[in-house]
């Protein structure tokens, strides 16, 4: 009777939990290329402006406005050679002749650093409600049901929009 092999390979020495989440993590490819891509997309947001010194909030005036505003990405000159381009703006500017890939990386700061503080308030905020209820089990029941409104309610406004426009 031959030995069937365990799939959770009993041979390799133990490890610690993380190093376990590590290797399941970096063996499923649609997080890696999810991990990879959010990676650029940092790294490309804090040293985008190093590497591309355009000043996001720059408005031209004069000559300079009619020949930068509604100016198309480059790429779209490979299809469309009449195409109002300029290489210096890699992803054209918009109506008022500002540039938006420095726009893109200005405000790509500004949205990581709103969803890293809401993430560190959530954290904060849950453990101590967390603690609250671990320590005094009369605000348990209380503090459930908070943490339930506060839950059901980003989808009460789409509830109650959907009764209006679907009566």
């Amino acid at each position: 009777m031959t030995e069937i092999s365990d799939p959770l390979d009993i041979d390799r020495p133990p490890s610690n939990r993380w190093a376990e989440v590590w290797r399941q993590f970096r063996a499923h490819k649609g997080a890696m290329a999810g991990a990879l891509v959010f990676g650029l997309i940092i790294a490309g947001v804090f040293l985008g402006p190093f590497i591309y010194p355009h000043d996001p909030q720059y408005l031209p005036s004069g000559r300079d406005f009619i020949t930068l505003r509604d100016t198309r990405p480059i790429y779209v000159a490979l299809w469309d050679p009449s195409a109002k381009v300029n290489w210096h703006y890699v992803l054209g500017t918009d109506n008022l002749g500002r540039d938006n890939l420095a726009r893109f990386l200005s405000g790509g700061r500004v949205s990581i650093s709103v969803g890293l503080t809401a993430m560190i308030l959530s954290i904060v905020l849950g453990t101590f409600v967390g603690l609250i209820a671990g320590f005094f089990r009369l605000f348990d029941g209380p503090l459930m049901r908070l943490t339930d409104l506060f839950l059901a309610l980003p989808i009460l406004p789409l509830i109650l929009v959907a009764s209006v426009l679907f009566r």
